[in-house]
């Protein structure tokens, strides 16, 4: 009994130390320009909903200039639906993963019409761009 409880406890301590190393790796993924340089390419999929920047207008979704720690449903100008304007949080790299990958995982009814990106490598390239507006 007292070794498998042992375990359990190295495997938290290890589920943890996971934990805080992805939690690195985005933090450096989100610095390095050439995985940015690859988001630039990879956002040509949302530009026909999303502008880069606040001057060309609203389009189907927000302009994201400025996304990366911006507060969810900050922008008066557009019409968020009702479930992202009750979240609470700002979007930093896990949240836009979490969003990049399914959106209504992270925020169920959201009227969001995107099924999501399924490979990380490219939604960790997407994040780093959008950091860069």
């Amino acid at each position: 009994m007292r070794i498998r409880t042992m375990r359990g406890k190295l495997g938290g301590v290890g589920l943890l130390a996971l934990s805080l190393a992805g939690a690195a790796s985005w933090a450096q993924a989100e610095d390095d320009p050439a995985l940015a340089a690859k988001g630039k390419q990879f956002f040509m999929l949302c530009q026909s909903c999303h502008a880069i920047d606040d001057s060309s207008g609203m389009r189907i979704g927000p302009h994201l200039k400025g996304v990366y720690g911006r507060p969810v449903a900050a922008l008066d100008d557009f019409s968020y639906s009702a479930a992202l304007r009750e979240q609470d949080f700002a979007w930093d790299g896990e949240k836009l993963d979490a969003w990049l990958k399914r959106p209504y995982d992270l925020v169920p009814g959201s009227s969001m019409s995107f099924a999501g990106v399924a490979s990380e490598d490219m939604r960790k390239a997407l994040i780093a761009y959008l950091k860069t507006l």
